[in-house]
């Protein structure tokens, strides 16, 4: 695969990464809207499952048992790594290989190279009413401004058919030195956005491609925790430092021209 700059990366063909970590497993994605693919995203069921029904909640999809609101049931659920999805690529991720974020992170790269990464792109957005929701859940549960990282290249043993979502807050994003991952957490607003990062590594491990998106959170789950929401946005710092591992070089300004003599003062001099 080559970016826009032509330069080529390698990435694993796909497979079930083993679990490292406990999951939280919950029932079994049926999006009927998305078809089968690669990735065995789409598990189609009698029942529809709790995820479905928040993706779909509030649009023209007919949906039968829809769950009465509660307390418990305003975040819709989706599996989480609890750091298996990161682990195997910690080095490119926080430069623990000594590589510079520009050679760790590579950010254009054509999303619909690979059918893992355009697969779970649509599927993303497909769900994305309960994704926003749980989105808002961890900025909740951390208060903390932070993204959900999903890696294309794996999946919990326990759940081979679902991606596992991993929670990083600004300040451990700031361990991986790069500009971009820092700067879109810094500066959205978590009341009103969710910032998905999808990732996919490369053979060997020591770099990857990664792509971005923003989810927008549900208009009725924000009133409805919009009094929790205030107090953790005030609790938030307001003063947010981008780490990088290497400084652009300042910008060389251009010579100023010589200034122009006024004719009096020409005149004088003769």
């Amino acid at each position: 695969m080559h970016d826009t700059l032509g330069r080529q990366v390698h990435f694993s063909p796909p497979h079930i990464a083993p679990s490292v970590a406990p999951s939280t497993v919950v029932e079994n994605f049926t999006v009927n809207a998305f078809p089968p693919n690669k990735l065995g995203l789409s598990t189609y069921s009698s029942t529809p499952s709790k995820t479905l029904t928040y993706a779909y909640h509030g649009t023209a999809a007919s949906m039968e048992n829809r769950p009465a609101r509660n307390h418990a049931q305003d975040f819709a659920d989706f599996i989480e790594s609890k750091g298996a999805a990161i682990s195997p690529v910690a080095g490119a991720f926080f430069g623990r290989n000594s590589r510079m974020a520009k050679d760790r992170f590579h950010w254009m790269f054509p999303p619909d190279k690979d059918e893992r990464v355009a697969s779970l792109l649509a599927w993303i957005q497909s769900v994305s009413y309960g994704l926003g929701s749980f989105g808002l859940h961890k900025f909740l549960q951390t208060r903390e401004r932070g993204a959900l990282i999903v890696n294309a290249d794996y999946r919990p043993s326990k759940s081979p058919n679902e991606p596992a979502f991993d929670w990083l807050t600004f300040p451990e994003l700031q361990k991986t030195m790069d500009r971009t991952l820092q700067e879109s957490v810094a500066f959205y607003d978590p009341s009103a956005l969710v910032v998905v990062f999808v990732f996919l590594p490369s053979k060997s491990g020591n770099s990857l491609a990664i792509w971005r998106r923003k989810i927008a959170v549900p208009n009725n789950v924000r009133l409805a925790y919009q009094a929790q929401i205030t107090q953790a946005i005030d609790s938030l710092s307001r003063d947010y430092s981008v780490h990088v591992d290497e400084i652009p070089p300042p910008k060389s300004e251009p010579p100023s021209p010589p200034k122009k003599r006024k004719w009096w003062k020409l005149w004088l001099s003769t």
